[in-house]
């Protein structure tokens, strides 16, 4: 037994002695190693650190810029394209207010960015100014691909394309607002892309547009109804 003890003993101090042997012989890359580490933790907790005070910085000046918006948004002209902000009574204000919005759509990330972009957007929408709305609606979606704006930006695109009359960049931007799982208006949205289809004079892609809307919602009984009767319409034309 004692002769046992001594072994393991003896067993337990060469370990003993390999280990610091190993660390002897390796302390100067296991030193690298362990600083390589502290530098990497301390640069992550930086990055951290420096994007929380970039998101806070974001969303300040975003709150800041909806109520500058939330000001002049109603009473902008819906109707004219001719650039005036109706009833402001000043348009530079207005401008000054797109230029500070496109700047930080430009320069933040995700959803500050996305709402500063529909906020310009729609100010060029309620100005007629289409092609202004239709990019600004663009970059909405694309800066908040993984928000609610997305589909709805997508959507208006779709509008402002229409108004400037692009029927294919409208329906691009229809069928990619589909693309978006619970998206309120999505009957809307495939109406249209038959409509549009109609409006290109493919009656079958028209016909097919509108059966899904009636498959896809059959709850949504306004579209649903408007679908039926244009399938109708066309499957007359189709047997002439």
């Amino acid at each position: 037994m004692e002769k046992m003890e001594k072994t393991e003993i003896h067993d337990a101090e060469n370990k003993t002695d390999g280990l610091y042997a190993f660390f002897e012989k390796n302390r100067r890359g296991l030193l690298v190693s362990v600083v390589a580490i502290l530098v990497f933790t301390a640069a992550l907790i930086a990055v951290l650190l420096v994007n929380d005070t970039v998101r806070k910085g974001e969303t300040a000046k975003l709150d800041v810029l909806i109520e500058r918006y939330d000001k002049v948004k109603e009473v902008l002209s819906t109707e004219g394209a001719d650039g005036e902000a109706g009833g402001t009574g000043d348009e530079a204000d207005v401008e000054t207010l797109l230029g500070e919005l496109r700047a930080l759509g430009e320069s933040a990330r995700a959803y500050p960015a996305a709402r500063a972009w529909f906020m310009a957007a729609d100010i060029y929408h309620r100005r007629g100014e289409w092609e202004e709305a239709e990019a600004a609606w663009l970059a909405a979606a694309e800066k908040g691909a993984k928000t609610h704006l997305a589909p709805f930006s997508l959507f208006n695109a779709a509008v402002a394309g229409e108004e400037r009359g692009d029927t294919e960049a409208a329906l691009m931007s229809y069928r990619k607002s589909l693309d978006f799982a619970d998206f309120p208006a999505a009957a809307h949205a495939q109406f249209s892309v038959g409509r549009l289809e109609e409006k290109n004079g493919d009656n079958e892609a028209a016909i097919a547009a509108y059966r899904a809307v009636i498959d896809k919602w059959p709850s949504d009984t306004d579209w649903t109804n408007l679908a039926h009767s244009r399938i109708l319409t066309l499957e007359v034309i189709e047997a002439r």
